[in-house]
């Protein structure tokens, strides 16, 4: 086989494995906001779970005031269903950043491989976790907060009315939105890793293939 067509069993190697590298991104990435952060949004399969609808249902037996549940779980899947819609934007943000990475990456060695740094995980991770604050934080408003009065029946006290939804508003506001956030950036952190473990796995492989093959070595057998 002569140089040119080795050369282009290389290229073609090389181009595999960016390919492979770019796939293992997406597939993380799905995974974290398809799978990962939607457990988070997703309605909880027993009401037991529900953070928010329990502590509604909690503060209005402490304040002796009935609510309405059929609003209150219309109010709630609302909200979920907002947030939900927010999921295809986290995912593009995530994969556009680090895909300039792979995309950029030039090989001046035979054996450099793509790497992924837990700093390059720093900005990123700044800017999404902001960017998803954000779009939560409004959300909750526009779903929640702004909804809160529809929980009360006719005859509900105005004082007592008054007192309870603030409160509510205060709980998704402050501590709900804090450990959502919080465990949403636990996902994200365990996702990055298995990203860099995922990566780096896909650059052993390529190096192996690239030093014992030997379509892609024939040149240097043959001396």
């Amino acid at each position: 086989m002569n140089e040119d067509s080795i050369e282009k069993f290389r290229e073609k190697h090389f181009e595999n494995y960016k390919n492979a590298v770019m796939e293992t991104l997406k597939n993380n990435t799905k995974v974290l906001f398809e799978d990962d952060i939607y457990s988070l949004l997703q309605r909880p399969p027993l009401d037991s779970m529900d953070i928010i609808k329990c502590k509604f249902l909690d503060l209005s037996k402490r304040h002796k005031v009935i609510i309405k549940a059929d609003s209150l779980d219309r109010i709630l899947d609302g909200y979920r269903q907002s947030v939900i819609l927010f999921l295809p934007l986290w995912e593009k943000i995530r994969i556009e950043v680090l895909s300039k990475i792979i995309i950029n990456f030039v090989q001046k060695k035979e054996t450099d491989i793509i790497k992924l740094n837990k700093k390059d995980f720093v900005p990123l991770n700044r800017m999404l976790k902001k960017q998803m604050k954000q779009d939560i934080t409004e959300t909750i408003s526009k779903r929640i907060v702004k909804c809160v009065n529809q929980l009360f029946t006719s005859d509900t006290d105005d004082k007592l009315k008054e007192t309870l939804s603030n409160e509510m508003k205060k709980f998704v506001q402050t501590n709900y939105l804090k450990q959502l956030l919080e465990s949403m950036d636990f996902k994200i952190i365990v996702k990055d890793t298995t990203l860099i473990n995922g990566v780096r796995e896909q650059g052993e492989r390529f190096i192996f293939t690239r030093m014992n093959s030997y379509l892609l070595n024939e040149d240097k057998i043959s001396q």
